[in-house]
């Protein structure tokens, strides 16, 4: 399954970064991509292992807030 989840308070390669180790290490995430440019975070994942609202909590956790 695909999430794209426009988060704000990206601002640099190393907030993309953070975000995409963050949810890399999770279970049952493929692959991800963040971008500070467009603020938008595109999410490959199992959804029979973690669920949008589960990846979302991540990106809070880590100080940035998901608008969409």
């Amino acid at each position: 399954m695909k999430a794209e989840i426009h988060v704000s308070g990206l601002r640099c390669s190393g907030c993309d970064m953070l975000v995409q180790e963050s949810l890399e290490e999770m279970e049952g995430v493929e692959k991800v991509k963040a971008s500070h440019e467009t603020g938008v975070v595109e999410i490959e994942f199992d959804a029979s292992k973690v669920s949008v609202a589960a990846l979302k909590a991540v990106i809070e956790d880590q100080g940035y807030q998901v608008t969409a």
